[in-house]
């Protein structure tokens, strides 16, 4: 039974991200201290690990409730690895070739979400070895991400001496550090246009359920999407790249600037995948080809503000910190992204008056479908204009906060900062 039969309403739907999103960024900020304490790899290996577990749970949920459950779980393992995986990448690579470093990290998850999008889409509707497609495809990822984080724990490296202290000294003497964190400007305005930002794309997981609704096959649902994935993938390399080579010509107003673009592109071109196509011919052999082209240059050009952010937070914040910068950044921007979800949830049932009997019931619905991307495109109108807004105030307090970390070592309980600064 997937998620469609068991939950009849998009709201039940919606509650399936919110409790993935908050649980994530509940167990993001404790990684920061525990990566003081154990070596982050390991860390890494064991929320792949719940994760895993996780999705085999979500496989196999009787219910909604048991399935909400699962996804929570599912949350905690990622809360756990996505903020430890970033402070490596910052770590183990230099400030001028960090865009790259973070947009591959970017193509290499947006490869194997292109994959599985494929995967769960083209085989839902058949059986393999007595389970349906879409839980089949679910069981393959849980045993690809154990596999990862072993491989994670066995081949890299983490060189930071393991701190003697106990874990309660830790959380103590090491609060100082987030306030710290917290109040530098740059920080804020990253964490605001997050908490824009991010709702968008928990929104975007209906994109498939649209697809469907506007009469295109499984199938060929699934190879629009992943032509999405692929362009958010090349995002991640094109992004990375052109950051690095405008960041060292525009070091202060390169990647706020750059952020900017991507963001003011978004609405254009989703207006035009969710109005401006729905004149196509649906039965015509053409139309999944225009619809994965356009789809794969709005992935291109609309995904790579996480390398900037990415960016912008290890430039702000010595190295020592790494760990709670993207530990603090998931928790607070990810509990406020997850809303997006069921948003857009509230406002396909209530406002728009979306029909789930009508839509589970037929093949293509495109009355449905309309309102579906009227939710869809709601949000993320307000959604992109905030993180545009923000990301201009970025010019302001990135080149200052980027100066004033290459002077400054935060300080921890029982410093002084000035204890930290160069000599």
């Amino acid at each position: 039974m997937s998620a469609k039969e068991i939950a009849r309403h998009f709201n039940d739907l919606a509650s399936l991200g919110l409790v993935r999103g908050i649980f994530e960024s509940v167990f993001a900020l404790p990684s920061g201290f525990l990566a003081d304490k154990l070596p982050r790899p390991l860390l890494v290996w064991l929320g792949a690990v719940v994760w895993a577990a996780a999705l085999v749970g979500v496989t196999f949920s009787p219910s909604l409730s048991w399935m909400i459950f699962f996804r929570a779980l599912n949350g905690v393992g990622l809360g756990i690895v996505q903020p430890l995986l970033f402070s490596l990448v910052a770590d183990k690579s230099e400030t001028h070739g960090r865009g790259k470093a973070f947009g591959f990290l970017q193509f290499s998850g947006n490869v194997g979400q292109t994959a599985f999008t494929a995967l769960a889409t083209g085989i839902a509707t058949y059986q393999i070895m007595s389970v349906a497609g879409w839980q089949f495809a679910l069981l393959i990822v849980a045993v690809l991400s154990a596999v990862v984080g072993t491989l994670c724990v066995l081949l890299v490296d983490d060189q930071r001496a393991r701190d003697p202290r106990s874990m309660v000294a830790i959380i103590c003497e090491e609060t100082p550090k987030l306030r710290h964190i917290v109040c530098l400007p740059t920080f804020i305005i990253i964490i605001g246009q997050g908490a824009f930002g991010t709702a968008p794309w928990f929104a975007f997981s209906y994109l498939t359920m649209w697809l469907e609704l506007n009469c295109f096959e499984h199938s060929q649902a699934a190879a629009i999407i992943a032509c999405f994935n692929i362009g958010g993938a090349l995002s991640g390399i094109v992004g990375g790249v052109l950051l690095d080579i405008v960041a060292r010509r525009f070091p202060d107003h390169g990647p706020p600037g750059i952020a900017q673009v991507a963001v003011f592109l978004s609405l254009p071109l989703f207006a035009t995948i969710l109005f401006g196509l729905g004149g196509l011919d649906h039965k015509s052999p053409s139309t999944p080809i225009v619809f994965g082209m356009i789809f794969m240059v709005t992935g291109t050009m609309i995904s790579w503000c996480m390398v900037m952010n990415n960016k912008m937070f290890s430039d702000i914040v010595p190295k020592e910190a790494y760990s709670y910068v993207f530990a603090l950044d998931r928790a607070v921007e990810g509990t406020l992204g997850a809303l997006g979800q069921p948003i857009v949830g509230w406002l396909t049932d209530e406002i728009f008056h979306f029909n789930a009997d009508t839509a589970n019931s037929q093949d293509c619905s495109p009355d449905d479908a309309m309102k579906l991307g009227k939710g869809i495109f709601l949000v993320s109108a307000v959604a992109f204009s905030g993180c545009f807004m923000f990301y201009g105030v970025g010019h302001y307090t990135y080149p200052r906060d980027r100066r004033i970390a290459s002077h400054k070592r935060i300080p921890s309980k029982g410093s002084s900062e000035s204890d930290g600064q160069e000599k």
